[in-house]
Order: C-alpha cells, then structure tokens, then sequence
C-alpha cells in the first residue's frame, strides 16, 4: 500500500519547476491543509512565480483538487496543466477578485504569496473573505515584510497588515463585550480562529452565532469564592442533581465506575473534616 508522501518529501524531491519556502512553513501547511487531502478543494494562491508551488499543491492535496494562480506577469499562462488554472490581475484589484471568484470559486483554501506589500495583503483579504464558505482557510504569507521600511511596513505601524490581524483578535472576542463602543461586526460572525506564527498568519473562516454556556455535574463545595454553589445553576439543572442524587443512580455510579466512587468518598471526607476543623 502506497504512503502519501508529506508536503517537506514533495518539496524536497522536486526535479520539476522553481519553488521556495521557509523551512518552518512546512508543518504550518500540514496542521491547516491537511484535512483537504483528497477532498478535491479549490485553491487560490496569490503569486505564482515559476509555478513550482502551484505543481506541489496539487500532489500533496491531490489530483482532485483544483489549483487557480494569479499573479502580474503574464508569462505564467504558459505554466496551465490539467486543474491548474491561471490568471494576471492585481490582487488588490476588486473587479479582478470578483470575476476570479465568479470563475473559478468559491475557494476552499487561498494563500496569499503575492507582492508582500501590507496594503495588497489586506485589500485581498478584505475582497475574498466574504466570498469564503464555512470551513475555508485563508493564509498569508511572508508577513515579516510587514516590518520593512521598503515595503511600507514598521514595527507597530498601523497600516501594515500585521497590526491589521491583531486588531481581529479583538473582533474575534466581540460577542463577550460589556461596553456599548465594542460590539460583534462581521468578522466576529464569520472568523472562528487567527493563528499567528513566524511570518504567515492563518485564519479559519467559519460562520458563527454567539457562544454559549453550559454546566454539568454536581457541585463539590457548598460555597464557591464566598457564593453559594448552587446560585448560577438553572431549575433545569437542579432537578438533574436532585435526579443524581437519588440512591438508585448512586448505587449505578458506583458499579459503573467503583474507583471515582472510592475516591470521592475520600475527598467529601476530606472536605467533611477541613469545614469541621
């Protein structure tokens, strides 16, 4: 039975064209891509160079999959192959993004190796995004660019890209706001994680509603930080304690599982002797 070789083992045997890539990048790709191994996903990749990147994709994530390359050199539409598609536009063009998208979308995956520039990192972002369905992955590359003065970026400069994704972080935790000035937007609805590493960002694109919250089991202490323990559960979950404590459903915990029996017994003793002493 064949073994599907990694994303490194490809790059690493790679007798065909030109590509490059950061060493670190390699289990970034496989802890985000590798669930679309297989799954025939459309790609996007921003920046297509010599091609080589495009022709490693599509091995690692299989022939099914559908790869789309743009970049602003049209000597790249002389690199088609069979499901590898490619197109010369500007990626912070928004009329070019949309009839790209109208073809060939919606995608599964983008990556965003184009000019490094902040201000294109963003424009592509903000133009693909909505187009994402549920479950898409968008990843930028080579953001150390960010922090080069030759391409418009600075340690902590607000337009670089950088300080863009830090600023949806706060979007991300919008749901929980207490204050009148901070409220959800549209990227709390649909961006459910940002993952920052050396010199790529990831985002997960997912639609969310606002998170809620549960409790099980039965409380240990009788006080909690000063509060009765029981003060934040519902009619609903006091009945299912009043329900586990019936002597029948002890008598099943404890054959069910007589170890966690043994030990709790332990610790309400415990308790039990600290409240007394």
């Amino acid at each position: 039975m064949s073994r599907h070789r990694s994303l490194r083992e490809i790059f690493e045997r790679n007798e065909g064209r030109l590509t490059h890539k950061w060493d670190h990048y390699f289990p970034i790709y496989e802890r985000h891509l590798a669930r679309f191994r297989g799954k025939s996903p459309t790609v996007l990749e921003i920046g297509v160079s010599h091609g080589g990147s495009l022709d490693m994709m599509r091995e690692w994530l299989g022939r099914g999959s559908t790869i789309v390359g743009i970049d602003i050199d049209d000597r790249i539409l002389d690199l088609r192959r069979h499901n590898v598609h490619l197109a010369v536009g500007d990626q912070s063009d928004p009329a070019f993004l949309a009839e790209l998208t109208s073809a060939y979308g919606p995608f599964d995956i983008v990556i965003d190796d184009g000019s490094h520039v902040p201000r294109h990192q963003i424009a592509s972002l903000e133009h693909l995004w909505p187009t994402l369905p549920s479950g898409s992955v968008y990843l930028v590359e080579d953001t150390h660019s960010n922090y080069w003065a030759a391409y418009e970026g600075g340690v902590g400069r607000p337009s670089t890209f950088i300080e863009y994704a830090k600023r949806l972080v706060d979007d991300l935790h919008a749901f929980h706001s207490r204050s009148d000035d901070f409220v959800p937007t549209a990227w709390t609805t649909t961006l459910g994680g940002i993952h920052f590493y050396d010199s790529i960002v990831v985002l997960d694109r997912v639609d969310r509603d606002p998170p809620t919250h549960h409790k099980s089991g039965r409380p240990v202490f009788d006080t909690l930080y000063g509060r009765d323990a029981t003060a934040d559960l519902d009619e609903d979950h006091l009945a299912q304690i009043d329900e586990m404590n019936r002597t029948g459903r002890r008598i099943a915990r404890t054959l069910r599982h007589p170890i966690i029996a043994v030990e709790n017994y332990q610790q309400r003793r415990r308790t039990r002797r600290r409240a007394g002493g």
